[in-house]
């Protein structure tokens, strides 16, 4: 068994080999003048590991081509971000499922597929062969020891801080919104007061930074950090949270980010090892 590391993740892809001593296979990755892309698995094996996030069209184009070049393999896919996934049902009529679409194209090649903290239960539901891995261990583990308040951003993320919170040993809340008036809204934890603590925002991605620099504005507490699986960061969003008063962002390196202190390479590798 070989692993093939997707130009997405190349640092992710090197923990997952050496911890799992799987052998690298050779690759060739570029781009032709028309901006096709190209892509070669140089030898051939029964088995691959295909390490590749998706936070790109480019991204998925890519994988599908490693997928085409080792198509006469047994193939277990590692998608750390599972793009496109937030996107999980038809919002208005005639609308794509993206992550439906893209799920049938993965699994099209794919034996096994394995991600870590897949956007929505709706999303997952469109993989038949999907194991869906759970950072908040390794969030919570980072802040160990640490007087903090962890605060979900709402009561939909609120299972997955109350996680990250019980490795962490800490409290946890979520926000709620309170409407003063018609042009008012204030921001609150629901029942912890956070005045003069530390908070940490935790999330499973960070995309844009709004719902975080929002909180930030309203919470009246000595300091905020903001967590997360997936450092999407578009559109300048890192500067943003800064500028806000955010002291600090952590993400795991599903997506390779300066920010990405944290790794998910044990977690994919444990279950690699007990699928081989």
């Amino acid at each position: 068994m070989k692993l093939v590391i997707g130009p997405a993740s190349p640092l992710l892809g090197k923990r997952i080999a050496e911890k799992c001593g799987l052998e690298i296979a050779e690759t060739v990755y570029k781009r032709f003048p028309d901006g096709e892309l190209y892509a070669r698995v140089i030898g051939r094996d029964e088995r691959f590991v295909v390490v590749q996030s998706l936070n790109s069209n480019e991204d998925l184009v890519y994988l599908m081509l490693i997928f085409d070049a080792i198509s006469d393999s047994d193939i277990i896919a590692v998608i750390p971000y599972m793009g496109y996934a937030r996107q999980d049902k038809a919002f208005l009529d005639g609308e794509a499922v993206s992550i439906r679409a893209v799920a049938k194209m993965i699994e099209s090649y794919a034996d096994t597929v394995i991600t870590v903290n897949i956007h929505s239960k709706e999303a997952a539901g469109h993989f038949k062969k999907l194991i869906d891995l759970d950072a908040m261990r390794v969030i919570g583990d980072y802040y160990r020891g640490r007087d903090i308040v962890m605060i979900s951003p709402d009561l939909g993320s609120l299972e997955r801080v109350k996680r990250a919170a019980e490795f962490a040993g800490c409290e946890f809340d979520y926000l709620e919104k309170k409407r003063i008036d018609a042009e008012t809204v204030i921001v609150t934890p629901k029942k912890i007061d956070v005045s003069g603590r530390d908070v940490v925002i935790v999330d499973d991605i960070i995309s844009t930074g709004g719902t975080v620099i929002e909180a930030a504005k309203q919470l009246s507490c000595r300091s905020i950090e903001a967590a997360c699986v997936h450092a999407v960061l578009a559109s300048n969003a890192l500067n943003k949270l800064y500028n806000a008063g955010i002291s600090k962002v952590i993400a795991t390196d599903t997506i390779e980010k300066a920010v990405s202190i944290l790794t998910v390479s044990d977690l994919i590798s444990e279950e690699i090892k007990r699928l081989i």
